[in-house]
């Protein structure tokens, strides 16, 4: 799965890397929570941070490895094995929507950053995206079942919102100093977005998996075909929009 992710849906979540990185302090520790393929964690060593990696999914962790030339901690939210108060920044780039915590994971993050240090996240909202919206297509005109997605319990779950996420590090201590949506481009070839379709990533990959075989062949030939509007010199153009919120840590 994560050389799936890699290859397809990794792209996306880069689109928010320019506003997790902008104006870091030169010179700065930053910890990169959930670090996927490493490409924050070598765009931030780029600006001169030192930059540390943690991945929860060992495979992943060794791809990320590979590309940064660097041991990545296999760890998890919210136990992760660092002291208190070690980094400038700590970043969390779409990881909060998966921890089975969200609040116990905005806890530790806020834990791990320094006095007056920031911590930063990113996070899909509850809004609908375009390539939700292409799969759903996919799956009606495939006549695909729908599947059983993982929900977090009512309980643990937060808002998936700008004002949500914002809730979160206000509630682990923190204040937030800067909360907007950030919108870019993402651009990916069907067959790289149908790889991670096949490499089950995601709620897509959930979807794909719970079908027979004719109805996976049928929607791969749907896909082709209800992308046609959406192409441009062989790829697939999406308009992407999350979250953003950055918080700071008192210095008290």
């Amino acid at each position: 799965m994560a050389r799936a992710y890699a290859r397809s849906f990794a792209g996306l979540c880069e689109g928010g890397i320019p506003t997790l990185t902008a104006g870091l302090p030169p010179g700065g520790r930053l910890l990169d929570v959930g670090c996927g393929t490493g490409a924050l964690v070598q765009a931030a060593r780029d600006a001169g941070c030192e930059a540390v990696a943690v991945e929860l999914d060992l495979e992943m962790a060794a791809l990320a490895g590979e590309r940064l030339g660097t041991e990545v901690t296999v760890a998890s939210l919210p136990d992760l094995p660092f002291a208190d108060d070690g980094f400038d920044t700590v970043v969390a780039s779409f990881v909060l929507n998966h921890v089975e915590d969200p609040r116990a994971g905005a806890r530790e993050l806020v834990r791990l950053a320094a006095p007056g240090g920031s911590v930063r996240a990113t996070i899909w909202t509850s809004a609908p995206t375009v390539q939700g919206a292409l799969f759903r297509e996919v799956m009606e005109a495939s006549e695909a079942v729908e599947p059983v997605y993982p929900r977090l319990d009512e309980s643990l779950d937060f808002e998936r919102s700008l004002d949500g996420l914002g809730q979160l590090f206000a509630a682990a201590g923190a204040s937030v100093t800067d909360s907007r949506m950030v919108d870019w481009v993402w651009r990916v070839s069907p067959e790289d977005f149908w790889a991670g379709v096949t490499g089950g990533v995601g709620g897509v990959g959930v979807a794909w998996a719970a079908q027979t075989p004719d109805v996976q062949d049928r929607m791969r030939v749907e896909l082709d075909r209800l992308a046609e509007p959406l192409m441009d010199h062989g790829e697939m153009v999406f308009p992407a929009t999350a979250a953003y919120v950055e918080a700071r840590v008192p210095r008290s």
